[in-house]
């Protein structure tokens, strides 16, 4: 990115008449790689750049952005933002930020990918699916696969003082094969993550996908009941990201967040712990600043049951009269400003998920959810989702348990939440980058037969 594009950029700003510029500059590198039957299935290594513009005029933000930074670009990108704040009749107090502030410094980068060849990924997914077909005769098909791959560089630049840049990576890969005995048919998933693909385990890959899918062999509904209910780790965090969305300080001033005026208040069980920490090493949403160019810093959300602090960026902070959190976010370079939550943690509990196992008499461990976005309520917190896992009697996991409905809602299940493992992993399927241990809830709805 050319620092002189900018220089005169803010040069035609501020001719134009706008007291305050900034730029949002994102480089996203990507690749991606599939493989069927030792067969190459999908190759995409795609490169993308651009840059918004936002200005500010009698008080009015105006906006434009493009993906060409040449010279016609910068009398583009400035007219467009002047037209739009010249019509815009929101009202709101709008900020810039002027770059104050602690940055962490993060070396989020890992290994530079690109010194590794092409051909060793693709080996390296031809080998999983060798040993995923050959872990065992009933393995059929592998129904998904992909290795991605993820370099981005960001770099917010504004009038008021704030210069900020950044450059993270990352890689993941995951098997989901399909093992069949007796007329049944049942899937897996099996991944890991990484920022350098060298890291990544093949072993865990191929044993998780394989072994969860034979396990679900057999599977049948089981009766209707009221009962206590483990989730699998990465399970728990899928459902709680669903509900993310009711942090937002937004939607606390909308009107549409149940935990609006619970600040400070009980919420949950002692037992919960809710951290956003966006300086955490390897997180797949790690950064020293936000959306806004606003420090970032690891702060609790939830601190044992209590409701710390919503989401905020600078527009919700200066309603509320409060800092911002750091919080703010863009979907892209494209994207207006929002907010979201960073990494993720659900604070780990001390004891194995074995020892939760053993406290349950009768009831479900549950290893996946179906449905997520069409069977939850993020209003009421009402959920009722299809599942399977397995049943629990007398402290011992026993047969598997399929074609079942999980029902509850969410503000009851967090303060019914009894014991928390020790087991923390992060999901690659939740809205959010969030990782949680095993959790155990007193009782949910189970339907079967």
């Amino acid at each position: 990115m050319d620092a002189n594009f900018v220089s005169r950029l803010f040069e035609r700003g501020t001719d134009k008449g706008f007291s305050e510029q900034e730029i949002y500059y994102v480089k996203n590198q990507n690749t991606e790689i599939s493989v069927y039957e030792g067969q190459l299935d999908k190759y995409n290594l795609s490169e993308n750049a651009g840059l918004s513009y936002r200005g500010i005029l009698d008080g009015k933000l105006g906006y434009a952005y493009t993906e060409i930074l040449d010279e016609d670009a910068i009398n583009m990108l400035v007219d467009e933002a002047y037209d739009n704040a010249k019509i815009i009749e929101v009202t709101d107090q709008v900020f810039l930020h002027d770059g104050s502030g602690d940055y962490e410094k993060i070396a989020q980068a890992g290994k530079d990918e690109s010194s590794t060849p092409i051909a060793e990924k693709i080996a390296f997914m031809f080998e999983i699916e060798k040993r995923i077909r050959a872990f065992d005769p009933r393995v059929k098909s592998i129904s998904r696969n992909s290795y991605s791959e993820a370099v981005s560089e960001r770099w917010i630049k504004n009038t008021k003082g704030l210069d900020v840049s950044d450059k993270v990576n990352y890689c993941f890969a995951f098997f989901m094969p399909v093992v069949e005995e007796n007329q049944d048919t049942r899937s897996g998933l099996g991944y890991d993550i990484s920022n350098d693909f060298t890291k990544l385990s093949m072993d865990k890959i191929v044993k998780e996908s394989v072994e969860e899918a034979l396990k679900m062999l057999g599977a049948k509904s089981m009766k209707s009941q009221k009962c206590p209910v483990i989730f699998k780790n990465v399970v728990f965090a899928e459902l709680f990201s669903e509900y993310m969305g009711l942090y937002s300080a937004d939607r606390v001033h909308k009107d549409l967040s149940g935990l609006k005026g619970k600040l400070n208040q009980k919420i949950a069980s002692p037992l919960l712990t809710l951290v956003d920490n966006p300086l955490l090493e390897m997180g797949l949403s790690t950064s020293s600043f936000d959306a806004e160019g606003v420090a970032t810093y690891e702060k609790p959300i939830i601190e044992q049951g209590i409701l710390r602090t919503y989401f905020h960026n600078l527009k919700t902070a200066y309603k509320d009269g409060i800092a911002s959190t750091g919080n703010a976010s863009k979907a892209s370079y494209k994207g207006t400003v929002g907010i979201a939550p960073s990494n993720l943690i659900l604070t780990p509990g001390e004891q194995p998920l074995q020892r939760l196992i053993e406290t349950v008499e009768n009831g479900v461990y549950i290893v996946s959810l179906q449905g997520l976005h069409a069977g939850i309520d993020s209003i009421s917190g009402d959920f009722s989702l299809q599942c399977y896992g397995y049943v629990i009697e007398n402290g011992q996991l026993t047969r598997p348990v399929s074609q079942i409905t999980v029902a509850g809602n969410y503000f009851e299940m967090l303060h019914d939440v009894e014991m928390i493992a020790d087991d923390l992993r992060f999901s690659i399927l939740a809205s959010d980058y969030i990782g949680s241990a095993s959790v155990k809830i007193k009782s949910l709805s189970i339907s079967g037969d």
